[in-house]
């Protein structure tokens, strides 16, 4: 009878408390630091996502913006929202330009003209010293060409024809002439980035009315009352080239990358 009750004895009810403390108090350990790491890698992988986008999307505005035709660019809509820019389809050098009092002319020559034009290429543009001239295309200092015949070699004078008898308002200094392409705006709106193109007007809130493309997102929305403009200009001066100022605020869960860029932009109307 002894050696059956020895052989049937259990755990007392304090053995039990005391296992299922400790078993807890393990758990509990290793779901923290699960928890934990876990939460690391997201953050981490959120960091990595926004700093990728930031960076696609600064390179890509840069890019054309220091391609952009001299002093055309400006920002547009509710609390400068947009930057819009023409951007160059390619520059040359002309020979000679009708300027008053000089007689109005049909077409002129120009050189270093090689390749192809954009299909979208349907201006030119001569000393154009600020953004009203150039988006209201003012006549003699952008205008409209019907057809260019191409000599295909930068040594060879290349025509530009025009519909009507033209005369421009001045002569550039560089006798640069400009080719220049649709105008291009990137704004910000309900926290993504988009690039527009090809519009023909603008919206009730000051920016272009077609439905642009995505360029980023988590951008926080700097169009409400109280924010930081995402984009500002500053003129040329004596000293140094335009510049646009670009700052842009990225949210991902609780992650928030600031950035402030300045791109020069290269001035010889």
């Amino acid at each position: 009878m002894r050696l059956l009750s020895a052989k049937s004895k259990g755990f007392t009810l304090v053995e039990l408390v005391t296992v299922i403390v400790i078993l807890g108090i393990v758990a509990t350990s290793i779901t923290s630091f699960l928890r934990f790491g876990t939460q690391s890698y997201t953050d981490a992988a959120d960091r990595d996502a926004l700093i990728s986008t930031a960076r696609f999307s600064l390179e890509r505005l840069s890019r054309e913006v220091r391609n952009a035709l001299p002093n055309s660019i400006r920002t547009i809509g509710n609390n400068a929202q947009c930057l819009e820019f023409t951007p160059i389809d390619q520059s040359v050098i002309y020979v000679d330009i009708p300027v008053a009092p000089e007689a109005a002319s049909n077409s002129i020559e120009v050189l270093m003209l090689e390749d192809s034009l954009q299909a979208t290429t349907k201006y030119v543009s001569i000393y154009a010293l600020n953004t009203a001239d150039i988006y209201t295309k003012t006549p003699g200092v952008v205008a409209e060409f019907s057809s260019l015949d191409n000599a295909g070699d930068k040594q060879t004078p290349s025509t530009i024809n025009f519909t009507n008898n033209i005369l421009f308002v001045a002569e550039s200094p560089t006798k640069r002439l400009f080719f220049i392409d649709e105008p291009v705006s990137y704004c910000i709106e309900s926290e993504q980035l988009r690039r527009y193109k090809g519009y023909n007007g603008y919206d009730t809130n000051g920016k272009p009315n077609n439905g642009g493309v995505l360029m980023a997102e988590d951008l926080e929305n700097f169009s409400a009352a109280g924010r930081v403009v995402p984009f500002e200009t500053l003129p040329s001066t004596l000293q140094r080239n335009a510049m646009v100022i670009v700052r842009f605020k990225f949210v991902r869960n609780d992650e928030e990358i600031n950035f402030s860029h300045e791109i020069q932009v290269p001035n010889v109307p």
